[in-house]
């Protein structure tokens, strides 16, 4: 089977990834005006009157509506480190939801899909049996969107447990990263304009990269090299 008969087998998943790809751009830049509009009454509240917000914040984490990232932005913007006890559960909270969709969204296509394609399956068996270090990895780096991997891991069955405590410990250095960005910040324009004077915040970025682009190459590399054997 050739790789445009896979993705014509799963169109409403390739649909989705498209829509979860570009959502987050719109939703977070029209959060932002928000934010800006009512800075000084959301820096009044106290710590537990943002508990709807972390609520709300799952949700639309889930919904691809807004970056994980983005949220753990506004949280250290706004409440520092008190954000923590708030954010992971909202992150495990928008990761299982995520799941859930990313289930839905494919059930069971793309597996089914390549049934006829020995090499691609194989290729997806040998990233599977590496699930833990694939979850670890694809939520520790900062350019692939939570999402959208919420809609690939699922589709390669990816065991929930795995996919909500691998990817848990991979997100939490992006997690505890971008909170502390959001403390440094003088205000939510410069915050969301990349304006942060942060020591060594590039670096730590470029690290982050380095570690998941290259664990990701050194799996794929091994997936495809056992799938050509087949």
């Amino acid at each position: 089977m050739s790789f445009s008969s896979i993705l014509r087998e799963n169109r409403k998943s390739v649909i989705g990834a498209g829509l979860l790809s570009s959502i987050p751009l719109l939703f977070s830049s029209w959060t932002v005006s928000l934010l800006i509009q009512y800075q000084a009454d959301l820096s009044a509240l106290s710590i537990g009157q943002w508990l709807p917000f972390f609520i709300l914040s799952a949700l639309t984490m889930a919904l691809a509506l807004t970056p994980s990232t983005f949220i753990a932005l506004v949280a250290g913007f706004f409440l520092g480190w008190k954000a923590i006890p708030y954010m992971l559960p909202a992150y495990l909270l928008a990761s299982a939801m995520g799941y859930l969709v990313g289930a839905i969204l494919d059930g069971g296509h793309l597996m089914h899909s390549i049934q006829n394609s020995p090499r691609v399956k194989k290729a997806l068996e040998v990233l599977n049996a590496s699930s833990w270090s694939l979850m670890f990895l694809v939520r520790l780096s900062p350019v692939l969107p939570f999402a959208l991997m919420n809609l690939l891991m699922p589709a390669l069955k990816v065991r929930f447990s795995v996919f909500l405590l691998g990817g848990f410990l991979g997100m939490l250095p992006r997690t505890l990263f971008s909170i502390w960005l959001g403390l440094k910040a003088q205000d939510i324009v410069s915050l969301m304009n990349g304006e942060v004077s942060a020591p060594h915040s590039s670096w730590l970025v470029i690290l982050l990269i380095i570690v998941s682009v290259g664990g990701l190459f050194y799996l794929l590399n091994r997936a495809l090299k056992q799938a050509l054997t087949v």
